[in-house]
């Protein structure tokens, strides 16, 4: 039986302390073996791992040859990269299609933490069975158990790998009938739409519009819409790992005007929210004129309590549209002089065509420290105050890998902290615990 966790490593402390943790299951490969090259490592390796931790003390070059290596022998493997928060890690996230990044500075618990939910996401994904990581039967096999346990936690293993197995059933089993419904309106309070808004692209927009809506719907399950109105190059259905039947083209087709036909174009997500999903070609999103686009906003606002459209960069027609629409906006830009400038200039050209929502929300995403701007910085050059800073954290290029939104699938990173506020201050959440903590600093 081969070890599911595998170590290459230059920190014989690592090494020492994922020991510790992991017993007989894992199989470390010493770093000083990556000077002959990443088969040499992979050669190293007996049967088939299913976690890999890269690191510390291995650079990016390395780092991405053991990945290309790794997942060419082993396609089921998840790769964990362990290093330090930097401001380049988040292009190691993208490039190297990581499932996670731990710190070398991390505590038992936070290390523990993070593999429980890699072994989660494995057996979730079927990329691995329970029987995998379970410890080998030997001599210290009681001890590996209890280590096993401790690290899993509250992990029901029997329960997940139940569900994972394939049915013994030879007949198809029944489509399971969906348990949510189209929650009233609730009378006295006003539904709400948002527009979420940057002057231009990689401003991280559909970020925040997806974790806008994620959060919503916590305080309202089922009762929350995000429309993918950036017609021409939208992904929320690929960040969220989505495959809608019906898109924005259709709910915005003469048919939809009937309102049981438009529910049946929408995509239901299983955090309790649903997606119009984005045009599937520039072509076809091209194609909507903006009075069909101001008409859906308009019946979702008759459905739903809370409307969230994210929109296309820029103050195009489509935009325009769609801010005209809508009760409330969030404005986006990134900590960069270029960025807060143009989000000033699309401020003010928003007050001089009289179509800047009075209810309004600014927020500053992927900051940095040590990079020469401050919030006060950001403020004079917007010529406004800062509602929310984001901060940069590889975790939301993590999530988006896995199609989960940031807040649901990390709740404890920095950035999805700040997004948490972000939700409570626009869904007016009185209990949110991150509010009560921002007022009382």
């Amino acid at each position: 039986m081969s070890t599911p966790f595998l170590l290459v490593s230059r920190s014989a402390e690592f090494e020492a302390r994922l020991r510790g943790l992991l017993g007989g299951r894992l199989l470390i490969v010493p770093g000083a073996f990556l000077t002959f090259g990443a088969p040499t490592v992979a050669e190293q390796i007996d049967g088939e791992p299913k976690i890999a931790f890269i690191g510390p003390v291995v650079n990016y070059e390395e780092t991405l040859s053991l990945a290309n290596e790794f997942t060419a022998r082993f396609p089921d493997l998840a790769l964990v990269v362990v290093r330090e928060q930097r401001g380049d890690l988040e292009d190691w996230v993208d490039e190297l299609h990581l499932q996670a990044v731990v710190s070398p500075l991390a505590d038992d618990d936070q290390l523990k933490a993070s593999i429980a939910e890699v072994v989660q996401w494995m057996l979730a994904e079927g990329r691995a069975t329970v029987g995998e990581f379970r410890p080998r039967p030997a001599a210290d096999a009681d001890d590996l158990s209890r280590a096993f346990a401790e690290l899993m936690g509250d992990v029901d293993l029997e329960e997940v790998g139940t569900a994972i197995e394939p049915p013994v059933e030879e007949e198809p089993a029944e489509p399971e009938t969906p348990q949510w419904e189209f929650p009233p309106l609730v009378s006295g309070k006003r539904p709400e739409a948002f527009a979420v808004v940057a002057p231009k692209g990689g401003q991280g927009k559909t970020t925040i519009s997806i974790n806008l809506a994620a959060g919503l719907a916590k305080l309202a399950p089922n009762s929350v819409v995000l429309v993918d109105a950036d017609t021409q190059f939208g992904d929320i259905s690929a960040a969220l790992d989505l495959r809608p039947e019906a898109t924005i083209v259709e709910a915005t087709s003469d048919s939809a005007a009937d309102e049981l036909i438009l529910k049946t174009m929408l995509t239901h997500h299983r955090d309790n929210f649903f997606v119009v999903a984005s045009a599937p070609s520039p072509e076809l999103g091209d194609e909507i004129p903006p009075q069909a686009l101001a008409r859906l906003i308009q019946q979702l606002r008759g459905i739903f309590r809370y409307v969230v459209v994210d929109t296309t960069p820029g103050l195009g027609e489509q935009t325009l549209t769609v801010i005209e629409q809508v009760t409330d906006a969030v404005f986006v830009a990134n900590f960069g002089v270029p960025s807060l400038r143009a989000l000033r200039t699309e401020l003010e050209m928003l007050r001089t065509l009289d179509l800047l929502p009075a209810n309004r929300r600014i927020v500053v995403n992927q900051s940095e420290k040590n990079v020469g701007i401050t919030v006060k910085d950001a403020e004079q050059i917007i010529g406004a105050p800062v509602d929310v800073e984001v901060p940069r954290s590889s975790a939301v290029v993590l999530a988006s890998n896995r199609g989960v939104p940031l807040i649901d699938d990390d709740p404890r990173d920095p950035a999805a902290r700040a997004l948490s506020i972000l939700v409570a201050r626009v869904g007016h959440d009185p209990n949110s615990r991150s509010l009560r903590r921002q007022r009382r600093s």
